[in-house]
């Protein structure tokens, strides 16, 4: 199966509160309009060590790993992708996923993206900072960054996911 691009958005905001209003609009957008499998979006803390938690998502009940069991979707897995070492046991922790199925979320995300990209999405999200990961279809991001009004920092850049493969991937790491 072809790669289908998503767009995947991080915004920076100076605190979890406006982080979480930012998301908050963001969700009533896709729920009024009836997309609401259409995204997938984590609002994520990075403290000062870098150490990652995620204190609110939205998957949509779509993306993959729901369909596994796994309990975190795409922007969880970009956020692992992004930030691999300091990531997984805060992310794992509230997502409540497996280790292997977040894994091979990242590894696949990692291996689609150029690592330019990733770099540059991960530069968003300063150490000691909120943010907000956002994937979702691109006919809907300039509509979603209008509603982004509390972010510092914004940047938008293509990912690839071959839908099946990564499925498949998912489900061997449970293997």
């Amino acid at each position: 199966m072809a790669d289908q691009t998503y767009i995947a958005i991080a915004a920076q905001y100076a605190s979890e509160e406006e982080a979480v209003a930012d998301f908050d609009k963001v969700h009533e957008y896709f729920t009024e309009a009836d997309k609401h499998g259409s995204f997938d979006a984590a609002v994520i803390n990075r403290d000062m060590e870098g150490k990652l938690t995620i204190p609110k998502r939205d998957d949509g009940a779509k993306h993959h790993g729901v369909r596994k069991g796994l309990g975190i979707g795409l922007a969880g897995g970009l956020a692992v992708a992004l930030f691999p070492a300091v990531a997984l046991g805060g992310a794992l922790l509230v997502a409540g996923g497996s280790g292997a199925g977040v894994g091979a979320i990242a590894g696949h995300i990692a291996r689609k993206t150029p690592s330019k990209d990733l770099e540059a999405i991960s530069e968003t999200l300063d150490a000691g900072s909120a943010g907000i990961v956002l994937v979702l279809d691109p006919a809907e991001s300039d509509g979603v960054q209008k509603l982004l009004t509390h972010a510092t920092r914004v940047t938008v850049k293509d990912l690839a996911v071959d839908d099946k493969e990564l499925d498949e991937e998912v489900g061997r790491a449970y293997e």
